[in-house]
Formats: C-alpha cells, sequence, structure tokens
C-alpha cells in the first residue's frame, strides 16, 4: 500500500518530483510511492485511481517550485483559485484524509505565504517545510528520506513470514542513520557513538584526497572563482552525512562525548602542504572541512548552553605539525586563513556580500540545512551568530585581527541585540570565564569588545 504521495504541478517541479519519486521508490520500494504517472496504468480512470491511491497514504509531498503560486490556465485565472485544480484537490483531499502534508520547496524559494494563498491552502503556509536544490540535490534528497523515516515511522512496514516484498529492502535496512544515531546517544555507555562518529569521519576523510583536490597546477585568475567555489562546494558535500550527526550529538549536551568532539577536530586539522609547486589559494581551502567541523560543533555548543565545550574547542584544540609545533583552532581556522576575502566576495553564487562576510554568509546557509530540525528557525541564526560573535571576541584576545562575521556589520548600529544576549556568557561567574577563556577575567571580556567594535567600524563604516 503506497506510503507517500507525490504531488506536483507539470512545468513546475518535475524534476524535483522525479528524484523524490526515485529516492522514495529506492528505499521505501516503489509500491510504496504514489507518482501519477507511473502509478496509474492505461486505460484506468486517473480521477479514481488519484484519489484512491492519495486516501492509502501516510504523507502528501507538495512540491513547490517558482511558479506553483502563480501559474495560470490559457484564460489567465490562477490555478490554485479553481476547485477542479488537481494540486489544489489533492492537498485539500490530504488535509480531509488527515494526512501529514510535507510542502518541499524548490531552488531557494522563499517559504509560502497565507496572504499569498486562496483560503482553502493557507494552511499549507503553516506545515513545516522542507528544501531541495537541484545543486544539492545528493544532499537534500537523502536528508528527505531520513526526516521521513523519521517523522512517519508507518512507512516502514514490518517483514512478513513469507520474507521481503519484493523491491524492498529486508526489516531493519530502512531505519534511518540518523534515528539509530540519536538511539546511541541514549545509551548509558555510549560506546557506539563514538563508533558511529569516527566511522563517517573515516569516510570523509577518504574522499578528502589529493587525487580529487589536488594543490597543485597552474592558476587561470578568469577561472579561479568558478574553481574555487567547486572545490568549497565539494568539500561540502563531502561533509555533510558527518556534519549532521555532528550537530545532533553535540547539541543533545551530553558531556560524556566531549572528547569525541575535539578529537574529530584534531583528526581533520592535518598540516597544510607546503610542498614546491602548491598554490595557496589550494592550500589554503584544504583547510575548509576543518573549519566546517569546527564552526557545526560551536553552533551546537552554543545552542546547548555549553560554553565550557566552546572554549575545550577553540582555546584548547589545536593543530600539530611534523616538527611539534601546535597552533590553536581559533588561530589555524581564522576564516581569512582558509578563503581570502577578497576570493569568497568574487565566487560566482556568494556575490552580493560584503567580502569580510562572504565566507560567514556562506557558512550560515550551508550550516542551516545541517541544523534542519536540530537547531531550526530564528534559534538557529541566534545561536549561529552568537557564536560567531564570541568567536571573534576569544580571536582578539589572544590575537589583534579579528575574522569579523556576518554579525558584525550590525553591531555599531545596535550593540546592545548580540551583546546583552550574551552577558550571561561573559560575566565573571560563567562557564566561559570558568573554563578559562579570557584568561578567566572579566576585564578582558571588556577590551575584547572594545577591539571588536573598533575592529568593526575599521572595516565597515
Amino acid at each position: 500500500m503506497p506510503g507517500v504521495f507525490v504531488n506536483y504541478r507539470t512545468g513546475d517541479g518535475e524534476w524535483a518530483a522525479a528524484l523524490v519519486k526515485r529516492e522514495l521508490s529506492a528505499r521505501f520500494g516503489g509500491d510504496q510511492v504514489f507518482y501519477a504517472s507511473q502509478s496509474i496504468r492505461l486505460g484506468e480512470d486517473f480521477s479514481r485511481e488519484i484519489l484512491s491511491g492519495l486516501r492509502r497514504c501516510e504523507v502528501l509531498l507538495a512540491l513547490i517550485g517558482p511558479r506553483w503560486v502563480h501559474a495560470v490556465d490559457r484564460e489567465g485565472v490562477r490555478r490554485l483559485d479553481k476547485p477542479d485544480d488537481w494540486v489544489r484537490r489533492e492537498i485539500l483531499e490530504a488535509f480531509d484524509c488527515g494526512l501529514r502534508v510535507i510542502p518541499v520547496l524548490m531552488d531557494g524559494i522563499d517559504p509560502l505565504r497565507e496572504a499569498d494563498l486562496p483560503d482553502a491552502l493557507q494552511r499549507v503556509a503553516r506545515c513545516q517545510y522542507l528544501r531541495i536544490h537541484h545543486r544539492s540535490d545528493d544532499l537534500d534528497l537523502p536528508r528527505l528520506v531520513d526526516e521521513l523515516v523519521e517523522l512517519v515511522p508507518e512507512l516502514v512496514a514490518p517483514r512478513s513470514s513469507s520474507g521481503p516484498r519484493p523491491g524492498r529492502p529486508a526489516e531493519g535496512e530502512l531505519r534511518s542513520p540518523i534515528t539509530e544515531f540519536r538511539q546511541a546517544l541514549s545509551e548509558p555507555l555510549g560506546q557506539s557513538v563514538y563508533e558511529r562518529v569516527q566511522a563517517a569521519a573515516s569516510a570523509a576523510l577518504e574522499l578528502l584526497t589529493e587525487s580529487r583536490y589536488p594543490v597543485t597546477g597552474h592558476l587561470d585568475d578568469s577561472d579561479l572563482p568558478a574553481d574555487l567555489e567547486k572545490r568549497l562546494t565539494g568539500y561540502e558535500h563531502d561533509l555533510a552525512p558527518l556534519l549532521r550527526l555532528v550537530a545532533i550529538g553535540v547539541r543533545s549536551g551530553d558531556r560524556r562525548h566531549d572528547e569525541v568532539w575535539t578529537s574529530l577536530v584534531e583528526r581533520f586539522l592535518r598540516p597544510r602542504p607546503r610542498h614546491h609547486g602548491a598554490q595557496d589559494v589550494w592550500v589554503n581551502a584544504s583547510a575548509y572541512p576543518a573549519l566546517l567541523l569546527t564552526c557545526v560543533i560551536g553552533v551546537a555548543a552554543v545552542a546547548a548552553g555549553r560554553e565550557d565545550l566552546l572554549h575545550r574547542l577553540l582555546c584548547r584544540t589545536s593543530a600539530t605539525y611534523a616538527d611539534g609545533r601546535t597552533t590553536p583552532v581559533l588561530r589555524e581556522l581564522a576564516l581569512r586563513n582558509v578563503v581570502d576575502p577578497r576570493h569568497a566576495a568574487a565566487l560566482p553564487t556568494w556575490g552580493g556580500a560584503a567580502p569580510h562576510q562572504a565566507l560567514s554568509v556562506q557558512l550560515r546557509h550551508v550550516l542551516s540545512r545541517v541544523f534542519f530540525n536540530v537547531v531550526d528557525g530564528s534559534a538557529f541564526d541566534w545561536a549561529f551568530a552568537d557564536y560567531e560573535f564570541l568567536r571573534s571576541l576569544l580571536e582578539l584576545h589572544d590575537a589583534p585581527f579579528s575574522s569579523l562575521g556576518e554579525f558584525a556589520v550590525r553591531l555599531d548600529h545596535d550593540d546592545s541585540v548580540i551583546y546583552q544576549r550574551n552577558v550571561a556568557r561573559l560575566d565573571a561567574d560563567s562557564a566561559l570565564l570558568r573554563a578559562g577563556a579570557f584568561g578567566g577575567e572579566h576585564d578582558n571580556v571588556a577590551a575584547a569588545w572594545r577591539e571588536l567594535r573598533q575592529a568593526t567600524r575599521a572595516r565597515y563604516l
């Protein structure tokens, strides 16, 4: 019996609907997915079959593209306003039958607004949504499957006595890796948490090879922006499964696993290659995986109220070189040391941001997908801004230069918003200072804050 109904509008998302149908069929079996163009046989009454198939499902995925709200028919009437429009009929029938309706927004479109929808469909705008982008479908589709397994466990039917159903994996194979990891976090010993995280880290590191990401070769200035963006996007894809596990693990607030997170960063902080012929731009970019990992741990630590872990991460975790030298994460992964601001602002899809903000904006965008259903919406935005603010203060206490993030441009206009939100984290009795940050002295916090405001004025005003 089908479990997922794929709802889409012709001319506004067939590519995404086809990919979703293929991915769900591979995981749940083709008989668990209703996709009108393939689920209705020749000669059958499509109206009857669509409604019948819909009523046998547990969830409807509404694929929403850029034309979904405003598409019109040949007479110029908006399709969503027409009672006989099938996209509208299927969604309303799903609500009437008690199905879970999940909007799937395509290619970065804005969330739906109730004011833009017919009265009967305004409920769709209040449904929690997922996103899928053609540039990151290899990340977005597995996440969609994982969310469905977690939210709608009925999709994973028990194995029959005669064995698994044709075209469908055996029992247990469909369990979401995310669900299994969350269960591992609740185990008393927690050993499997370490094993799962290290296995995911090893899988990621196996992808970060010289053959895939060479640091030598001729650089053509005209090709550099596109080539650099392609490389950074590749790193983001390779790290995505690991980053998701780490976000969930750190956000859980379980102190037993702190060593797991910091040792993980040290695994990725491998000495950067400096051999003959190495190009600085590629050498620097090779630290991007470690930067992503550190940001995920930092944002999750802030969200979980783990300021002691934040200090341990940024001030006591180090990169170790062959000659025995060590460099704290705070210095090694300063944003300017990973992607030159001039390059960041020139990347094809990073344009529009000031040079010193471009990498910060991209990190927020990437991490928003990682933290979906972990720290979502405004809570994520606050945690990300607070993490960058605290990192900048710690940098300025350690050295005279700070990697200002996206947040910094607002400090001079209304510095109370971020600073006041972090007052408790920065008072003399806070976990951050008790852990050793700022030398444990509140006066050092005030000095770093003054330096931060001066750096902001110098760079943005």
